[in-house]
């Protein structure tokens, strides 16, 4: 049921902005507060989203919530446009947990 009802206008509206949640010893050391707007990239693509702080995130690690749809977006793209085609060198898995990017403000 990941994305099945991401483009209903109620769930998208209760669902707010799509965000990056940061541990707050990340936010601090970037200089990022709540609502900020960020961009995430990579060599592979580029997301813009919104900082929410939480401890919920380990530091070091961002935490971006899969089930959106590309075209309920602004910038037409979801996390999946971070996430290299390649195979993890671990049972040639998916590697969608251990995307490395960048983080900056918008």
């Amino acid at each position: 049921m990941n994305s099945s009802y991401g483009n209903d206008p109620v769930i998208r509206r209760r669902r707010g902005a799509p965000t990056v949640l940061l541990h707050p010893d990340d936010a601090a050391a970037g200089g990022f507060s709540e609502g900020d707007t960020v961009v995430l990239s990579n060599d592979t693509g580029r997301l813009q989203l919104t900082v929410a702080i939480s401890e919920t995130a380990q530091p070091g690690v961002g935490i971006v919530y899969k089930g959106r749809w590309p075209s309920a977006s602004a910038s037409h793209a979801n996390v999946n446009v971070l996430v290299a085609g390649r195979k993890s060198d671990l049972a040639e898995s998916t590697t969608v947990h251990s995307t490395v990017v960048q983080l900056e403000r918008a």
